[in-house]
């Protein structure tokens, strides 16, 4: 019993969690005994982007703004499906995010490059949009 306790908040670093939100949202159900079809549906389906925040703990070791270059990106895990991505990202301080994606290079129709590419692009619509 102890080693499943200990193995269960490693789970989600690893790709191998699920959406807390959803757990959350799992567990209440069973307490309350109600059948939901929405989580039927949604915990039934493969997850093609898995996606976590690195915790942020270097805001009260570091001052990134005056020392940028001792900034560490965190970690990152891998997709939870053969043709999904896992994507993994930290927020540090006001102005910076980092972003780990990655996806298996043997699936034809992934490309964690691009992927990449794309979400910059993505990010710098939404700078315009609030500039």
């Amino acid at each position: 019993s102890s080693g499943i306790n200990a193995e269960w908040p490693l789970r989600p670093g690893c790709g191998l969690g699920i959406d807390r939100h959803l757990f959350c949202l799992y567990v209440i159900s069973k307490y309350l005994g109600e059948d939901s079809p929405f989580l039927q549906e949604v915990l039934s389906q493969p997850w093609k982007l898995s996606t976590s925040q690195t915790p942020y703990g270097q805001g009260t070791h570091t001052d990134v703004r005056k020392y940028p270059n001792r900034i560490s990106a965190g970690g990152g895990f891998g997709p939870v499906a053969d043709d999904g991505y896992g994507v993994s990202y930290i927020i540090v301080g006001e102005d910076i995010i980092f972003f780990h994606v990655s996806c298996n290079n043997s699936y034809p129709n992934t490309n964690s490059r691009k992927f990449a590419s794309d979400l910059q692009d993505a990010l710098q619509d939404i700078k315009c949009l609030f500039s």
